[in-house]
């Protein structure tokens, strides 16, 4: 009754027997010209703010790093982005937009100066980014673990049900913690969806 037509918005894509070559395991990204390049890096600053190798290597049908670090460093001559050290803990060249970096400094002004702010996501959550800023510490990209961060900066996970602090804790701030880990946020457009206040 509900076929594949039925299932949403399809569309197909260039194989290498499209293009009259042969099938090889390499993507044929040369066939991308410059302006290509520099709007799909446009796109990748928008979507993660700062980018690098690591975090772009989440994303599909991605470029060669050498074709997107030759374009960064073209548009950074250009002053169209910025490059510099913008994500602690992560080697490697970053780059991101003049106005990305304006707010990268006044974040960092309110960490300093107010309290802090905790976030809680989900390990399968595209912006859980634990494993790449903290290569030792292995977290599972399951819906059930979740992850705690402190003004950006992971201080525990929930795996497999239990609570695991990355830093030291003091005892009486240990169970608003654990709260804050488990304690799912939602819009408040999708809390009156679901019927939750």
């Amino acid at each position: 009754m509900f076929g594949v037509e039925d299932a949403g918005r399809w569309s197909l894509l260039e194989t290498d027997e499209a293009l009259g070559q042969p099938h090889t395991n390499s993507r044929h990204w040369h066939v991308l010209d410059e302006e290509q390049v520099e709007r799909l890096i446009g796109i990748y600053l928008q979507r993660w703010g700062v980018i690098f190798r690591g975090v772009l290597e989440r994303e599909l049908f991605l470029p060669p790093w050498r074709v997107l670090l030759k374009a960064l460093r073209k548009m950074e001559l250009r002053g169209t982005i910025r490059g510099g050290r913008f994500v602690a803990g992560v080697g490697g060249e970053q780059f991101a937009r003049p106005e990305t970096v304006d707010v990268l400094r006044k974040f960092k002004k309110q960490v300093n100066s107010n309290k802090p702010r905790y976030y809680s996501l989900s390990a399968v959550d595209p912006l859980n980014l634990l494993n790449l800023i903290s290569p030792n510490r292995n977290l599972l990209r399951l819906s059930k673990n979740r992850v705690l961060y402190e003004n950006g900066i992971p201080i525990a996970v929930l795996e497999f049900g239990k609570v695991i602090f990355l830093k030291e804790i003091e005892a009486a701030q240990e169970c608003n913690l654990q709260q804050a880990l488990i304690k799912k946020n939602f819009p408040a457009r999708l809390r009156s969806y679901l019927g939750t206040h």
